[in-house]
């Protein structure tokens, strides 16, 4: 391990790793609706189904409350969504208290659904890192909002790195990356007493982003419905 690992902290706590597991609202309805949209089609041929509107009916999944069904043309709130040819409508360093982000926006629109149809869960996933990200609303509602996204991707963010997680980087030159970024985080705090307190929390997983926390938005992972990726610059 690189000399600079002494100097790079990790917190007392989770003293035994443990990955997030998967979030029990990961179920898709593609099956299902693949099966009813070529039952319907089946005299026209596979090249027409696409042409054909979603026709999938909840009479097929009795036991399901409409939140929790995975629409499969869901659509993220503007504020949240990635476009790769324009600027995020959000300005948010994801290192940052999500509180600096209601100075700027109202939070009659934070309040809004992170999605539409709204939904009661989802995962967001991000291709620079290992662990996912399960969302779910905050208490007294029942689906997730534009604000309830910012919030879990601030904690999940947050979570201090286990050392087993640390050695485990690819190469010398990623963990230089990832302590650049743990040394430029706390140094950025002008406070002494405050910088010195979050140094002692140690190397967190926003570091594993390596100095890429700028938020760019969501966008869908692979066709799946609930699943999103978080794009960073």
């Amino acid at each position: 391990m690189p000399a600079l690992m002494k100097h790079v902290r990790f917190s007392s706590i989770n003293a035994l790793y443990s990955p997030i597991p998967s979030t029990p609202y990961m179920f898709t309805t593609s099956s299902t609706s693949s099966s009813a949209t070529s039952a319907s089609s089946s005299s026209e041929g596979s090249k027409h189904s696409r042409r054909r509107k979603h026709s999938s009916k909840l009479s097929t999944r009795p036991r399901l409350s409409p939140l929790d069904l995975a629409e499969p043309f869901i659509r993220i709130h503007y504020l949240l969504a990635f476009s790769p040819y324009h600027l995020p409508p959000l300005t948010y360093d994801l290192c940052i208290h999500p509180s600096i982000v209601s100075s700027y926006i109202s939070a009659e629109t934070l309040s809004e659904p992170a999605t539409d149809p709204p939904v009661s869960s989802l995962t967001i996933t991000c291709p620079r890192l290992s662990w996912e990200f399960p969302i779910t609303p905050m208490t007294g509602s029942r689906h997730i909002s534009v604000l309830d996204v910012i919030h879990a991707l601030y904690r999940g963010l947050r979570t201090a790195v286990h050392p087993l997680e640390y050695e485990a980087l690819p190469s010398s030159k990623a963990v230089d990356r990832v302590n650049k970024a743990y040394h430029s985080r706390c140094n950025s705090i002008t406070d002494i007493k405050a910088r010195q307190e979050e140094q002692s929390k140690g190397v967190k997983r926003v570091d594993f982003l390596m100095s890429r926390n700028r938020f760019l938005g969501l966008s869908r992972k692979s066709g799946d419905s609930i699943v999103w990726e978080l794009n960073v610059s």
